[in-house]
């Protein structure tokens, strides 16, 4: 959750970055095409955390309700003396 909101942040930042005109005196040095990178490569980062976690769920395995040793009471056998 804390890395998907981190790069949320990093999305956002970068898009406005690309947009906003306050934000472009900053950047202007930087050339366009530099950010566009770094905003598709978050995205896939962003893609991949999410698939990531998802696989991360399926593979917990929940080992609690296997018995591995049942016993069973013995059955009361009448003994013929």
């Amino acid at each position: 959750m804390k890395t998907s909101i981190v790069l949320l942040f990093l999305i956002i930042l970068n898009t406005s970055a690309l947009l906003s005109e306050p934000l472009a005196v900053i950047v202007k040095d930087l050339n366009p095409w530099f950010l566009v990178v770094l905003e598709v490569v978050l995205l896939l980062f962003f893609y991949l955390n999410n698939q990531l976690r998802g696989l991360n769920e399926l593979a917990n395995i929940d080992l609690s309700d296997i018995e591995l040793f049942v016993i069973k009471p013995k059955k009361n056998s009448k003994r013929c003396s």
